[in-house]
């Protein structure tokens, strides 16, 4: 009998987890908004650019070794320790911006620095979270986490555009900061001791190893395949793509962007509602399937002529891809072993954060040579039949074991 979802906030070690994130994403919904405006005003579009790929590149370069720590080393103690240096990192931040001495280059390596915290966080993190609420509720928890946060998000931004009128927007760097230690205090109240620490003379955990973990799951390996490859258009067309579509087709300034960027994360809030309360059976399956929403979601991107269609579409978008990444990560959960589950997640971690640096690299140049409903146009085709190409080849390999399977008996 699965709990319902709220009695799960009645676990403490699940609830002070739940805390701990709820803080620092309420945290980082300011520090976004202070890190674009900053890269903006210092470095212009360029400017921007240059901190997005700062903010992406390190899941590419660290996600992996990421995994391989949360495999290796005690997930709790990994979660503090990547929080503590988060905090850390954002203290000279603060004071360099509240001092007007904060240069562009400042705030790349800031965002470099602090995507490589969350490399190492992110997936011992969700490698955590069976250990607290059992693999069946895995869904129900990682679905309430995400609605939550995303929520926040939502909160955050409109707190902000209030505070601005009282602060000075470096003033969000230290209340990331601040959110940061915060959170490591309530991890550090997790009761919960994993035994993932491996002894001195113990093989170090290969990242080879994971897909030997994902090759009986066909579903499973398809779903992260295609979600890297989702995200990378997706991000790649959103980032570039919906501010020059809200400001030269739409002719809105950046009131505009942000109500589109709402829609976006009200349509999280309802994917993760949504899937708090219907659990779902081949979430894998599912999860890759969750891509058909683009189509109608860009679809509206093409034929708009005014903001609250886009907000719609918007919705849609961000009840697609939040849906896929709670599926996706949900299987996992349920599926790898727990010895193999850091790796797993550290995998997944590097092709749905690295999917923003491949996508500004390989999509968002595209912006500068093609109009942007003729791109979205191509994207609304091309992210579902990634989702359904993935779906049939992974159905298609199970049947060839199966038939192996039965042959040889």
């Amino acid at each position: 009998m699965r709990p319902r979802v709220l009695e799960l906030l009645r676990r403490h070690d699940f609830r002070r987890l739940y805390f701990a994130l709820s803080i620092s994403e309420l945290g980082d919904s300011f520090h976004y908004i202070a890190l674009m405006w900053l890269a903006l005003l210092k470095g212009g579009p360029l400017g921007v650019i240059a901190v997005r790929l700062a903010d992406s590149i390190p899941a590419l370069v660290f996600g992996l070794h990421g995994g391989v720590a949360a495999d290796r080393w005690n997930r709790r103690h990994l979660m503090i320790a990547a929080d503590l240096a988060r905090g850390a990192i954002l203290i000279p931040v603060a004071i360099a911006g509240l001092s007007n001495r904060l240069p562009i280059w400042g705030l790349v390596v800031a965002a470099f620095l602090l995507e490589t915290a969350t490399s190492y966080f992110a997936p011992a993190y969700n490698a955590l979270v069976p250990s607290l609420v059992d693999r069946e509720n895995v869904q129900e928890a990682n679905s309430l986490i995400g609605s939550t946060t995303s929520a926040l998000s939502i909160g955050g931004w409109a707190a902000a555009a209030g505070l601005l009128a009282i602060v000075p927007i470096s003033t969000f760097f230290a209340l990331n900061s601040v959110s940061f230690f915060l959170s490591a205090v309530f991890i550090s109240r997790i009761g919960f001791r994993d035994s993932t620490i491996i002894s001195p003379n113990a093989e170090r955990p290969r990242v080879r190893e994971v897909l030997a973990a994902l090759r009986p799951t066909p579903s499973l390996a398809a779903a992260v395949i295609v979600i890297g490859l989702g995200v990378t258009i997706s991000a790649g067309t959103w980032i570039a793509g919906v501010p020059e579509l809200v400001r030269d087709v739409l002719h809105r300034d950046a009131g505009g962007f942000s109500i589109v960027m709402v829609g976006y994360a009200i349509g999280s809030v309802s994917a993760g509602a949504f899937l708090a309360q219907y659990p779902v059976a081949n979430k894998a399956r599912a999860s890759m399937l969750a891509w058909m929403l683009y189509l109608p979601a860009y679809g509206v991107f093409v034929f708009s002529t005014s903001l609250l269609p886009v907000v719609g579409g918007a919705c849609l978008a961000g009840m697609g891809q939040s849906a896929a990444l709670i599926l996706v990560t949900s299987a996992s959960q349920e599926q790898i072993a727990d010895d193999l589950l850091g790796r797993v997640m550290g995998v997944i971690s590097l092709v749905y954060r690295g999917g923003h640096a491949t996508g500004l690299i390989l999509v968002s140049p595209l912006f500068a040579v093609f109009a942007p409903r003729a791109i979205f146009a191509g994207a609304a085709f091309a992210i579902p039949i990634l989702g359904i190409a993935g779906t049939i080849l992974a159905s298609l390999t199970e049947k060839r074991r199966a038939v192996a399977s039965a042959a040889s008996t």
